[in-house]
Parts: structure tokens; sequence; C-alpha cells
């Protein structure tokens, strides 16, 4: 038996990828530009009107998408991030990466999620953001959530790393949301090998964004 078990290969994702996918790589092999060009705008273009948001802004991953947000939000040092402890540990990260501090509010048990509630008693003077996490592609209540950032002036910026075709009140993950932050690693819902993307319904975000992602941070003097 433990034979048996040793030689068995586990795999660590088993991603779908037919003809279709393998010819459109060698498309771009054949077409002699293999880095961001014509098909990862097609893609963000194709995304965006999939989501039914304004933009869409790829990136290398989730936790890269995670990062230029929160910067292009302004978050640094001195300021605190609420997000939950039930996540992967790139949300954490790329809130210690902007400077700022992470702060964990509880979820709740069912959902795997952080709830208005507890993200309220986590709110302080330093409090500028919010990083919900969809749980498993389960949304987070992004009304009550958006409400109270509205209330205390905080930024939103959704983990929606395995939320890609998530629905919440008849309307996609990302439709709306200033930042909402997707990953297509191997283990995803959908996948481009590595890779993550943007979604937002503001525009002026989005041209910022573009830039801090290509040529890195855009210095605020903060």
């Amino acid at each position: 038996m433990s034979d048996r078990i040793e030689n068995e290969y586990l795999p660590f994702g088993l991603p779908l990828l037919d003809e279709a996918e393998i010819n459109e790589v060698i498309d771009t092999l054949k077409s002699g530009w293999i880095t961001t060009g014509p098909k990862t705008k097609k893609f963000e273009m194709l995304l965006a009107d999939y989501v039914g948001c304004k933009e869409v802004v790829a990136v290398n991953s989730c936790t890269a998408a995670l990062h230029v947000s929160l910067l292009g939000m302004g978050i640094g040092p001195g300021d605190e991030v609420i997000t939950s402890p039930l996540t992967f540990a790139a949300t954490i990260n790329t809130i210690i990466h902007t400077g700022a501090t992470p702060v964990l509010a509880d979820i709740d048990l069912e959902t795997g999620n952080i709830t208005k509630k507890e993200i309220e008693k986590k709110i302080t003077p330093k409090t500028k953001a919010i990083v919900p996490v969809h749980y498993a592609g389960y949304p987070c209540d992004m009304d009550e959530i958006n409400i109270l950032a509205e209330k205390h002036n905080l930024a939103v910026v959704e983990d929606a790393a395995h939320a890609i075709g998530t629905m919440y009140k008849n309307a996609q993950i990302g439709k709306t949301s200033k930042a909402a932050c997707y990953s297509f690693y191997p283990t995803k819902t959908m996948t481009t090998i590595e890779g993550g993307a943007i979604a937002t319904s503001d525009s002026e975000l989005a041209k910022k964004l573009r830039v801090m992602a290509f040529q890195g941070p855009i210095v605020t003097g903060k």
C-alpha cells in the first residue's frame, strides 16, 4: 500500500487546456510579440466585457494586483488596513509591502468572510482601507462593507482571487468595484498559468494602475 501511494502522482492543479489554448500560445510565439501587447489588451477588453466593469488592468499576479491597488489608493506607512485572517499570505503581505499595518477582523463561521460588525470593531483613526476576501469565491456582503467604508472615508480593495464569475446581487464581483483583484493561477477558476487582473469602475484609477504596474510605484510624497 505504501509503495503504491508513494508512486502515485497527485497533481497540484488540473486546468482544462485544450487545442484552442495551445493554438493561441503558438500564434503568440509566431507573432514575434511575446510580452505585454495586443493580446493582453484583448484579454483586458474581453474580461471587462465579461465582468461588466469599465476597465480591467492585467498584471502578473493577484499579489501584484492587490499591491498596486493599495498603492494607487494612497495607502502607505502609518496607515492601517483591515482584512481577513482566513486568506492566503499574499493578502497580508501586500499590505505590509505598502508600509501599512494589517489589522485582522474576525470572520463569520458560516461564510468564512469578514463582516461589517467585526470590521467596525477594528476601525481606528489610522484605518485607511478595507480588503474584504471573497473566501472560496463566496461573496462578502459588499453593500454593508461599502456603506461602512463611505462612512469612515476608507478605500476598499476586494481580494477576489477566487471570485472570477462570482455573483453578488445579480452583478459580478468587480462590476461596480473601485478595485477587485483576480488571480489566474492554475488552481483558480480560470487560469492564464500565472497572472492577475484588477477590475475597476474608476477610469482615472485605472490609468494610474497601468503606470504603476508597468513602470513601478508613483512617488506621492507621503
